[in-house]
């Protein structure tokens, strides 16, 4: 199956897609902000692009333009980051998705690829309410993408402590399988490595820069590619399998 490229079609070729039967479309919702000393300031968003447009090859679907901003808030202290509040974040999500619906998708995926972006999706969605003829399916349980990551890298060996949340091993092995040449591994340094449950609470409570002043949450110096690929796969099939028990299939 393949992806329909949203921005690379004409608006007569994205009806005759629709009128056709092709009326599922995947968005995915990533951010800028910093990612330590070694990953790129877009790691978020490349991972909207590379998991959307997989996913969308999965489903036979288009998929829309990544949303390169979202709530980084946690991340203000660090120079460059992006963030909107998460009023904005619900009014984006909105707009998009009854502007889709207008046109005749019938199913509407929505993937958050930044850990800032769950909880504010789930909210946006629960403010839009049902959309008529549509189903929308929102990929915003913060477990499915644990299971992925910190899961799997239990399975493989690596310590919670080291995967982390933000920049540690997990994250910087999708990267190095997904873009090599953006991740600085001659960079990369242990951050935050403490208790990952009263971490994660400062971490979104105060900011991650209260517990490490590189912004890491995690240990990258262990990242393979290898490991990425893994971690990749295993996210896209969990994904998979609770879109098609939503969708009823």
């Amino acid at each position: 199956m393949t992806a329909l490229e949203l921005e690379t079609l004409t608006w007569p070729e994205v009806r005759q897609e629709i009128e056709a039967g092709r009326d599922t479309i995947v968005v995915a919702f990533g951010a800028v902000e910093q990612h330590g000393h070694h990953l790129p300031m877009g790691t978020d968003a490349i991972f909207g692009d590379e998991l959307s447009r997989r996913l969308a090859e999965r489903l036979d679907a288009f998929r829309a333009p990544t949303v390169r901003v979202g709530c980084s808030r946690h991340h203000l202290a660090f120079p460059g980051t992006m963030s909107v509040e998460e009023d904005t974040f619900h009014g984006m999500v909105g707009d998009l998705l009854r502007g889709w619906a207008a046109h005749g998708f019938r199913r509407i995926v929505v993937l958050p690829t930044h850990g800032g972006n769950f909880a504010p999706l789930t909210a946006a969605l629960e403010k839009l309410g049902p959309l008529d003829g549509v189903t929308v399916i929102g990929l915003g349980d913060l477990s499915l993408l644990m299971q992925a990551t910190l899961g799997l890298g239990a399975e493989l060996g690596v310590p919670a402590s080291e995967g982390g949340v933000h920049g540690g091993e997990w994250e910087t092995s999708m990267m190095l399988a997904l873009r090599p040449e953006l991740v600085k591994m001659d960079r990369a340094v242990a951050g935050y490595t403490g208790d990952l449950e009263s971490g994660l609470e400062r971490f979104i409570g105060e900011g991650v820069h209260v517990l490490t002043d590189t912004g890491v949450f995690g240990d990258p110096t262990s990242a393979s590619a290898e490991h990425g690929r893994l971690y990749i796969e295993r996210l896209l099939d969990l994904t998979t399998e609770l879109i098609e028990r939503q969708s009823g299939a």
